[in-house]
């Protein structure tokens, strides 16, 4: 069966990733030459993201005011005594955990490496990633804990859903549907979350995480 990587086979693993709650994917034995539309799609990036480095301007927004403009854009927040909110919570604040404070997991605070793609050795790595993933949802809240708020709208058969965490300044969004048009349209709303979020000239000049995410979620289409 051909995967999106080309014709040679790929070995697969999703995992929870330091950065959040999200997919991420260890590819081996892939081909590391890009399809001609790939090519394409990286020259077109490339230019959206000079255009966007040269004319961003300093604008930038606190996290209680992002909060406020998303419930402007449609969304309504999520109660925190739901189960979805409960689960999110759980999995985003151990992953903040294994990103900003893994020296709390002791023995487990250095992330495993996969030193190659055998079975086994898969195996391995996924059972240490699920224990370090335990650990850190183990941490007591009194010993570190993150404000997290979660958002959604729901459309029928349409819903998206933007997450701020305002402690780190972390804003991430997730949607499915079936409308024509539907993700784009979800796409850029993000882009317009992001963008209002926006960066200090302190961030410009010093090229800091935040005017680095802002380029690269602005860029991507």
């Amino acid at each position: 069966m051909k995967n999106k990587f080309g014709n040679k086979a790929a070995s697969l693993v999703s995992i929870i990733g330091e950065d959040g709650p999200t997919s991420v994917f260890i590819v081996g034995r892939s081909n590391s030459k890009r399809t001609f539309k790939q090519n394409i799609h990286k020259f077109l990036y490339d230019v959206r993201k000079k255009r966007i480095v040269k004319s961003l301007k300093a604008n930038p927004h606190s996290m209680e005011q992002v909060a406020s403009y998303i419930t402007e854009l449609g969304f309504s927040e999520v109660d925190k005594s739901e189960s979805e909110y409960k689960t999110e919570y759980s999995q985003m604040r151990a992953s903040f955990i294994m990103q900003h404070k893994p020296e709390l997991l002791g023995d487990l605070a250095e992330s495993p490496k996969l030193e190659n793609h055998e079975e086994e050795t898969i195996k391995l790595f996924m059972e240490q990633i699920e224990q370090r993933q335990k650990a850190a949802e183990d941490i007591p809240p009194d010993i570190f804990d993150i404000d997290l708020h979660m958002y959604k709208k729901d459309d029928g058969n349409n819903q998206s859903k933007i997450i701020v965490e305002k402690n780190y300044g972390y804003i991430g969004g997730s949607a499915s549907g079936s409308k024509n048009g539907f993700m784009r349209k979800f796409d850029k709303t993000f882009r317009k979350v992001y963008q209002y979020y926006g960066v200090t000239q302190k961030d410009i000049d010093n090229n800091t995480k935040r005017y680095i995410e802002l380029v690269k979620t602005l860029a991507r289409r």
